[in-house]
């Protein structure tokens, strides 16, 4: 076990690595003192690009083994420091991460601690969590295993009975390949290396936000987050959703300070973030086009709207090789093996909507985290910080309208589809909620509107 951790520390860190890469090539250059943060949002654009052009490499015929995927790790850290090298001209400027000076006293100095020590817990957990979900081996899991056991994508196998949706995205299980091939099969530590991910969120989130909102407000958010039991038991559980949640919700962060700073790199993030929520499930291809619409009605202005509709269009083509490799192998998913999606009877949109507000309100899930980005959309319409609230309200109504159009369009059995589902499918629209609610809440009263890249004085 402790031979396996190690290797896991090294095929994480060059994750790490392949994530600064990414941060450098966007031109996101944290200073020496906001390494800990950076760490954060560093960790999480390095999964999203490995798991994207790992996926891509999967269908090019490659099988990913260790050396492979530390060479990949090592071309996407090379790719975002030449430039910087052979080009004098181009010197992106550095994205500080450090906030306006604010002196914080009294108890919400603990709330980073704690922060701290439940996501400890939660990776002490998932380092000795079995795979204990039938969705986590029958869709992710057994992909990845796979490909390490049959050298590479499998058309026959993946078109078998053993592969549930077998047409679901690979970026999942291309993260998992990362522990399988540096600590073997059968492997135990597949749950903590996709739950990395989720651990990385708060860092990540904080990095984006703490120069733009109070910090007492975004401790408190990122403790919520990290305190959810439904987040906890879904990363836990090793399933994608959660995955899909960090990346949606960091795309939709990234965005948004785009949209107030009008800095192109924020908005290069924001699309690496995206590319790897569509990779990872096929609604964060529905969830990332409600994102781009509503970037591009708050945004304004026809520049904008060009550089937003080429970084939309440059995530989506991502998965265009997937797509293909599936239709040509005839791959298909539980849906289409179903006879595919058609409208079923009207009563079912009431029904399921019931059950995702229920399991919205439910406090035992998620704590005062919904109830705290409802009273935050209420408050910002009161401050006049109107645009964000709409901003906020739209993207989540219309990932909801997403769910609830499936559960109405569903082949399977209505009744068993929205019971198994409706806690996994409301946790990428939830999380984005939390991502915005420091946002909504938090403005700093002073240097608010300074562009994220510009020096302090």
């Amino acid at each position: 076990m402790t031979r396996d951790l190690l290797a896991l520390v090294f095929a994480n860190g060059c994750i790490l690595a392949a994530g600064h890469g990414v941060l450098r090539a966007a031109g996101v250059r944290p200073a020496l003192l906001d390494l800990p943060w950076a760490f954060g949002v560093a960790y999480v654009a390095g999964a999203a690009a490995v798991g994207v052009i790992g996926s891509i490499l999967l269908v090019a015929g490659l099988a990913l083994t260790w050396w492979q995927l530390v060479l990949l790790c090592a071309a996407i850290l090379a790719g975002g420091l030449v430039p910087g090298l052979v080009s004098q001209r181009h010197k992106p400027p550095r994205i500080a991460l450090r906030p306006h000076r604010v002196v914080v006293t009294g108890w919400p100095r603990l709330l980073p601690p704690a922060t701290a020590l439940a996501l400890a817990v939660l990776a002490a957990d998932l380092a000795v969590q079995p795979l204990w979900t039938d969705d986590a081996w029958s869709i992710w899991t057994i992909k990845a295993a796979s490909v390490v056991e049959l050298g590479g994508l499998d058309p026959g196998f993946l078109s078998s009975a053993a592969v549930f949706n077998a047409d679901y995205p690979l970026v999942v299980p291309v993260l998992e390949l990362v522990a399988m091939r540096f600590c073997g099969l059968p492997n135990e530590l597949v749950p903590l290396q996709l739950g990395l991910v989720f651990l990385a969120f708060p860092a990540a989130l904080v990095a984006l936000l703490r120069e733009r909102v109070r910090p007492v407000v975004l401790r408190t958010v990122v403790l919520a987050v990290a305190l959810a039991p439904t987040l906890q038991i879904q990363a836990a559980s090793a399933v994608a959703d959660v995955t899909l949640a960090v990346f949606f919700a960091l795309a939709a962060a990234a965005g948004w300070r785009w949209v107030e700073t009008g800095e192109s790199q924020l908005l290069w993030l924001s699309g690496v973030f995206a590319a790897g929520a569509i990779g990872t499930k096929t609604e964060g291809l529905v969830f990332v086009g409600v994102l781009v619409v509503a970037l591009a009605i708050v945004a304004g202005g026809r520049r904008r709207s060009a550089q937003l509709a080429a970084v939309g269009l440059a995530a989506g083509l991502t998965l265009l090789p997937w797509e293909l490799w599936t239709r040509r192998h005839e791959v298909g998913n539980a849906i289409s093996g179903a006879g595919g999606a058609s409208f079923g009877p009207v009563d079912r949109v009431p029904r399921a909507g019931s059950d995702m507000v229920k399991e919205l309100v439910d406090p035992s899930s998620w704590l005062a985290l919904v109830a705290l980005g409802c009273a935050a959309i209420v408050v910002a319409f009161s401050r006049r910080e109107r645009r964000a609230a709409l901003f906020t309200a739209v993207v989540t109504v219309g990932c909801l309208a997403g769910v609830l159009g499936a559960y109405w369009t569903t082949p399977l059995d209505f009744d068993y589809h929205v019971a198994t589902s409706v806690r996994r499918t409301i946790v990428a629209p939830v999380l984005f909620v939390a991502a915005m609610t420091p946002l909504l809440l938090g403005r700093l009263a002073v240097d608010a509107q300074r562009p994220l890249g510009h020096p302090r004085d």
